[in-house]
This record gives structure tokens, C-alpha cells and sequence, in this order.
């Protein structure tokens, strides 16, 4: 049996059916072919989560071009050409430990210093050794704070100075 579904809107029936789409930003336009469930009675349409992958596909990529970025597969092939680890490559060129896991999860956007970098060692990886040593790149630590002292820690810290 058929999944129906019917429009919030409208209460007509929905269609699921692959139509274009738009995806717009800063002044540009990209069209996608976009699955989902579209209304027979009014303009409305619903996308699940995995539908929505392609927007969310078409607005990195059409973003990253606007913007003059890369994409998070950019990173991801850049980062390995280089022969870097996420870590090291955080520590190497900058951003933190977890920069790079969330550049190339989409999390978070390259900037476009970053971007411009990793294009030119992409270019000439050789240039990477100029930037310090691969073996010894590691993340910048938070400050570690000393555990708190609980008062059966200053009790036993007090018994053992006491003479019997």
C-alpha cells in the first residue's frame, strides 16, 4: 500500500515526485531536481532529512564558489594530499585541534585565509615544511585546571601531617 500524506495547508493530497528547485544565494542561482512530497492542491512541499541532502549539497557547493571557499570534500582531499592528520593539519596551519573535522564535516565554513593556503600548498605540498615540523605540529592545549580539592582530600592532606 502507498504512504499518502496530506497537506497541512491545504488538505489536498501529496505527491511524491522529483521537481526543480532553486537554491539561491548572494545574487546566484543553482537548480537541483528535488525529491519530496508536493501538494496537488497548493504550492506546498515537504522534504525528510534525506531529501534535503541535496539542497544542502547544491547551497555548500554554490556557497564555496561565491565566496571563493572550498568545499568540506575540498578540504578533505587538500588535508590528504598533504599526507596531514586532522590534528596535525589543525595544529600546522591553524584553527585548533577539531578545525579540520568540522571543515570537512560542513559544521563549520573555511575561511577564505584558509582556503587561499591550503590551494597553494595543494599547488606545492613541498612549501608545507616551511611552516614547522609535521612530526612535532600538535594542537594547542586548554589550560588544565587543577582538580578541586574536596574537604576529604584537605582532611587526608591534614591527617598526614599530624604526629601520634
Amino acid at each position: 500500500m502507498d504512504k499518502v500524506l496530506r497537506c497541512h495547508e491545504c488538505g489536498s493530497d501529496m505527491v511524491r515526485d522529483t521537481r526543480p528547485h532553486d537554491v539561491d544565494y548572494k545574487g546566484r542561482s543553482v537548480t537541483v531536481q528535488q525529491s519530496g512530497w508536493y501538494c496537488t492542491g497548493c504550492k506546498e512541499v515537504v522534504v525528510d532529512g534525506t531529501d534535503m541532502t541535496v539542497l544542502e549539497d547544491a547551497f555548500v557547493r554554490l556557497k564555496a564558489e561565491v565566496d571563493g571557499i572550498l568545499t568540506p570534500a575540498e578540504v578533505t582531499r587538500i588535508r590528504k594530499h598533504l599526507g596531514l592528520s586532522q590534528r596535525q593539519a589543525g595544529a600546522l596551519l591553524g584553527g585548533g585541534p577539531r578545525s579540520f573535522q568540522k571543515y570537512e564535516s560542513g559544521t563549520d565554513w573555511v575561511t577564505r585565509a584558509m582556503a587561499n593556503l591550503l590551494r597553494l600548498l595543494d599547488k606545492d605540498p613541498s612549501r608545507l615544511a616551511e611552516l614547522g615540523d609535521i612530526r612535532h605540529a600538535r594542537p594547542a592545549r586548554t589550560r588544565n585546571r587543577p582538580a578541586a580539592r574536596t574537604t576529604t582530600n584537605r582532611r587526608q592532606a591534614g591527617s598526614s601531617t599530624r604526629k601520634d
